[in-house]
């Protein structure tokens, strides 16, 4: 299932790369460096997340043979031709954190902040009067403002936002994080109901917890 863009509360057709700059060679590159060496620019651990583990054993090599008998021989003539065992696609679902902060957009920046600081965490999803997700409103969004502004989140908040849904692949959104500044994307029921939230740090701890994922970028 293909990632879904948002713009102004509704779906639309435009590609991920017409509506988001695409990130400079050196950003891309400071990107992978970040997956290889876990950090993040949230904490690393917020009440009420859940993540996957994936049995590591799964990714050991078998040692090498120290034998060279022909019972050894055997073995691995027999285990050339068995075809490799697939390795599960992961997808939304099995990392997305819920349930999801959000806020109205009637709300002042102040109480938003408010927000993030009482749950410590970097976004809030937008809904509208309907509870629909529109947008995403972040700390540098608030910052910009003034953190005890009484500005409305109708005037701050991003419009343009990318979603994903249960099924879409988490390669896929990887490579929407590296390739684009974006670093949340909520996921959306076909009904737009919001159903988690999927961040940078969320993938950083799959690959702190030994989680294999496939075809980052």
């Amino acid at each position: 299932m293909s990632l879904i863009i948002i713009d102004q509360g509704n779906r639309i057709q435009t590609p991920v790369k017409a509506l988001f700059k695409q990130r400079s060679v050196d950003e891309t590159a400071a990107s992978n460096a970040s997956r290889r060496l876990p950090g993040s620019d949230e904490n690393m651990k917020r009440p009420g997340e859940r993540f996957i583990r994936l049995d590591p054993e799964s990714n050991r090599h078998p040692a090498p043979q120290t034998t060279g008998g022909a019972q050894a021989a055997y073995e691995e003539t027999s285990k050339a031709g068995k075809p490799k065992t697939a390795r599960p696609v992961l997808r939304a679902q099995q990392i997305m954190t819920f349930p999801v902060q959000t806020i109205t957009t009637t709300a002042s920046l102040r109480q938003a902040w408010l927000q993030l600081e009482e749950h410590n965490i970097a976004h809030l999803v937008v809904l509208d009067d309907s509870e629909r997700p529109v947008g995403l409103i972040s700390r540098p969004d608030i910052l910009e403002h003034g953190t005890d502004s009484t500005v409305t989140v109708a005037v701050v908040y991003q419009k343009q936002m990318v979603a994903a849904t249960l099924e879409t692949e988490l390669s896929q959104i990887a490579s929407t994080f590296v390739n684009y500044p974006i670093s949340a994307i909520p996921v959306i029921s076909e009904k737009d109901e919001l159903l988690g939230i999927i961040s940078r740090t969320d993938l950083v701890r799959l690959l702190i917890n030994d989680a294999q994922v496939e075809s980052w970028a």
